[in-house]
């Protein structure tokens, strides 16, 4: 992987770690499934077991979302790797590409309240071209919701002087 991906040490340690993991929870699976380290084979890659595996790495385990997700997308990644290697694990692969980890909570967005913007525009009094130029610009984000790099990416020709249609 270092040679052929050009990967980090650090990616293939998270790959090797979230291998480990899938085994770990193959192992503690219920006393009627429990599964042997040495008799794990592409079977036990099946898309319930990855369901419930991720379940596990939640609920038991109590990773964060965003882990889960990492530890998914390294199942997968060896799985898409294993399956180019082997046609006939296709279509496992296919199925676990299918799953989809856990959506991390989003936290809400804070807005600046009325008087906390006004404290942000009062900051460029406009007594120079580059405060009146900063003020511009920080009005312009507040108006068009945009985002810098939308600004910033702005070319003379992006701008219409047509009049609005009504």
């Amino acid at each position: 992987m270092p040679t052929i991906r050009g990967l980090s040490a650090k990616t293939i340690e998270a790959y090797r770690i979230s291998l480990e993991c899938f085994l770990t929870f193959l192992t503690f699976l219920t006393d009627h499934e429990h599964i042997d380290r040495a008799k794990v084979s592409f079977d036990h890659f099946d898309r319930a077991r990855l369901n419930a595996w991720m379940i596990w790495l939640g609920d038991d385990k109590q990773y964060a979302t965003r882990t889960i997700a990492l530890r998914l997308s390294a199942i997968k990644a060896f799985l898409a790797y294993a399956a180019a290697e082997d046609l006939a694990l296709v279509a496992l692969s296919q199925a676990a590409r299918s799953l989809k980890a856990p959506a991390a909570p989003r936290k809400p967005i804070e807005y600046l309240t009325e008087p906390e913007t006004r404290a942000v525009l009062a900051a460029f009094t406009g007594r120079t071209a580059k405060a009146r130029r900063n003020r511009m610009l920080l009005i312009l984000l507040y108006d068009t919701a945009a985002r810098v790099a939308e600004i910033t990416g702005l070319t003379l020709a992006d701008l219409t002087l047509t009049n609005q249609a009504m």
